[in-house]
């Protein structure tokens, strides 16, 4: 039995596809605005980090999730 790329493994719906690119282009852009802003004042320290946590996520997400992502069950597939 072959396993089909665009179905989620867990649920069993299709999933979305995202561009990989466009996704890790926005997790590069949230670093260079995280690191701007904790050089620009210290005092945003907790929003440098949030967008850092950010900038991970759209990242592994274009990188290992291949851009994939499943609208049932909100998770996207490293298969």
């Amino acid at each position: 039995m072959a396993i089909d790329k665009n179905k989620c493994s867990t649920c069993g719906t299709d999933l979305i596809q995202r561009s990989r690119i466009r996704l890790f282009f926005t997790g590069v852009v949230f670093i260079a605005i995280g690191v701007i802003v904790t050089y620009l004042n210290l005092k945003f320290w907790p929003f440098a980090v949030f967008t850092f946590l950010i900038a991970a996520y759209l990242i592994v997400w274009s990188t290992s999730g291949k851009g994939r992502w499943c609208r049932q069950c909100k998770k996207f597939p490293f298969n």
